[in-house]
């Protein structure tokens, strides 16, 4: 983990939590090729949720989001200790989780209403 980082995840996690009850969309690029999110080398994954619950597991040291899509219950987490940078916008969170030189994942959280 980028120790630099750990006075800025209290900001991250109230930044989510003042998007409960939002759309928020969430884009996962997977890079086998760090600091290049070259489309030969990273895979995209996306999708919409209404956001309902923003919480750190001290147990796994995770980021979870929880929220629905319709009628169904969704969840996304990423792992804070690999966090490698961090982008806190108004309506926009980059979340950089490095896993040694093989991999690493670009999570972005965009809140799309309010």
């Amino acid at each position: 983990m980028n120790r630099d980082l750990i006075p800025q995840i209290d900001p991250l996690i109230e930044r989510l939590q003042s998007w409960y009850g939002a759309q928020v969309e969430i884009v996962e690029q997977i890079t086998r090729s760090p600091g290049n999110l070259d489309r030969h080398f990273t895979t995209r994954s996306s999708f919409v949720m209404r956001l309902e619950l923003v919480m750190i597991a001290m147990s796994g040291c995770t980021l979870m989001l929880s929220g629905t899509i319709g009628d169904y219950q969704v969840d996304y987490q990423t792992t804070v200790d690999c966090l490698e940078s961090l982008s806190i916008g108004t309506d926009e969170v980059l979340f950089v989780e490095k896993f040694g030189n093989v991999a690493e994942r670009h999570s972005t959280f965009k809140r799309l209403t309010s």
